[in-house]
């Protein structure tokens, strides 16, 4: 969390809402993030709000805003800054484990192609305080060598209930996915490939989407929060970002080109002029895409998968808890195997 959030009670917007305010403890000692960092996340999540507020024509689901204020590192003292933002009511909070339906994503798959659709529409001066180098900044502070280490460490504790030999063999890929080089590569792949660039959300992932789960099971998709990593770039990254937090390996795979098309079909209804590349070109920047967001997934999680497991009793729950996560490791380490057998 690169935040402090907190639920307040704010009698002149109704009663509880939620009061965000940059800078979290855990994630200065963890990351030795200071304060101009945390100035630029949340400023950046500020103005993603003031486009989300002046574009409700995209109908983009996002909390109500009721204040927005930046933070201002070059007055003393530091003014802080904060969101505070309507508290949704009744949401249910997804784990590492937990997989989505495919159906359950088409809204926010939807939703995403309507909010990258905003970056033709920006203004100038608006296009400019969005950040270029999010890939390469962020993740390169994320993955020392010292904590590539540790996690791939972690991830390697699952092995000997993975049943598959190739994705064994894929965790020695993954240093190499995650290295400075390759984020560079990344965070300039629009310029190298001629993709044309969108704003980007940087952390679609099922755990910054809020959902109602139904009586059915399914889910039913309330907002888009978190806009911190918003960032020029190519939309693979927030799409790949989203299939592999979201869906178990199975229905990934069967799935995740039924997706793409839709949003590639939302883009094309909603983008004013000329659609910003082609399906081709954005099957093939999923491709590039997965192989960054699919290592971090299993680089990340497993420290947090061995917390829970460990605490649980033994039993079928905690089989199935476990069974759960390693058909989704075992699923993203062969297909990443597979992409580099075939030169992504």
């Amino acid at each position: 969390m690169l935040s402090c959030v907190q639920l307040i009670n704010e009698e002149k917007y109704g009663g509880n809402v939620i009061l965000k305010i940059p800078g979290s403890e855990n994630t200065r000692e963890r990351f030795l993030i200071d304060d101009n960092t945390f100035c630029k996340l949340h400023n950046s999540e500020v103005d993603a709000y003031t486009f989300l507020q002046k574009h409700t024509e995209k109908n983009i689901l996002f909390p109500k805003i009721y204040e927005l204020e930046k933070m201002d590192v070059s007055v003393e003292p530091i003014k802080q800054g904060h969101i505070i933002m309507e508290h949704l009511k009744g949401m249910t909070h997804l784990y590492c484990h937990d997989a989505l339906r495919p159906d359950d994503l088409v809204e926010p798959v939807k939703n995403l192609a309507r909010f990258h659709s905003i970056g033709a529409e920006l203004t100038e001066e608006e296009g400019k305080n969005v950040v270029r180098d999010f890939l390469e900044s962020w993740f390169s502070k994320l993955f020392t060598q010292a904590n590539k280490d540790y996690f791939i460490g972690n991830l390697s504790k699952t092995a000997e209930w993975m049943n598959s030999d190739v994705a064994k063999e894929a965790i020695g890929e993954l240093d190499r996915i995650l290295n400075p080089e390759n984020f560079q590569k990344l965070n300039d792949d629009c310029r190298l490939t001629g993709v044309r660039e969108v704003l980007c959300h940087g952390d679609y992932s099922f755990h910054n989407l809020l959902f109602e789960k139904l009586p059915d099971g399914s889910y039913k998709f309330r907002a888009i929060i978190d806009f911190q990593s918003v960032n020029w770039g190519n939309a693979a990254q927030d799409l790949s970002r989203l299939f592999v937090t979201a869906l178990n390996g199975k229905d990934r795979r069967d799935s995740e080109e039924q997706l793409l098309r839709v949003y590639h079909d939302e883009l094309t209804k909603v983008s004013k002029g000329e659609v910003p590349f082609t399906w081709e070109q954005l099957q093939q920047s999923y491709r590039r895409f997965f192989q960054l967001h699919a290592a971090i997934l299993c680089a990340v999680t497993p420290g947090l998968f061995f917390m829970t497991f460990d605490a649980k009793e033994e039993g079928q729950e905690k089989n199935e808890f476990r069974d759960k996560m390693v058909e989704k490791y075992v699923a993203l380490l062969e297909d990443i195997h597979r992409n580099i057998k075939e030169g992504y």
